[in-house]
């Protein structure tokens, strides 16, 4: 087993999935179907009732929060079938933002008011055309790039 002998002397200012500030927020738990979803990522609603799955142009329910918790692993019929990293796995409760801060990574450059919007494929843009609006979001911070994190505001 591989183990960690450097350090960076700064943390990261952000992090996909996490909380961007301390003001009120909800959150939810839902159990995870059908893939594995990566922290500050979108979810749609799943099959059953109290879940969710990785956003496919679906009904958005929220953004999954970071958890340092989360194992990643994905189990079916009582077996591992696999694991993702800095992931909630099928089958595990991941919690999920409907309303407050956090960050994601933007598919493109925005700017702070812009509308937020979802490809098909669930990468976060301020484009309109042929995306899913996601009602009362708005990017709180811009970017220059594709690539780069910036807060969207749910609610």
């Amino acid at each position: 087993m591989a183990l960690q002998n450097t350090y960076l002397d700064t943390q990261p200012a952000a992090i996909a999935g996490a909380p961007a500030t301390m003001l009120p927020a909800t959150e939810i738990s839902r159990t995870i179907e059908g893939a594995a979803v990566a922290f500050g990522k979108a979810v749609e609603q799943g099959a059953s009732d109290k879940s969710a799955k990785p956003f496919a142009g679906g009904n958005f329910v929220g953004i999954a929060l970071l958890d340092r918790s989360a194992s990643g692993l994905s189990v079916t019929a009582g077996q591992v079938t696999g694991r993702a990293i800095d992931a909630f796995g099928v089958g595990e409760s991941a919690r999920i933002r409907t309303k407050g801060d956090v960050w994601v990574v933007a598919a493109v450059a925005v700017d702070a008011g812009d509308g937020v919007y979802l490809t098909d494929a669930g990468a976060f843009t301020n484009a309109e055309a042929d995306n899913t609006a996601i009602s009362g979001a708005r990017w709180d911070t811009s970017t220059t790039a594709a690539g780069q994190l910036a807060v969207v505001r749910l609610g």
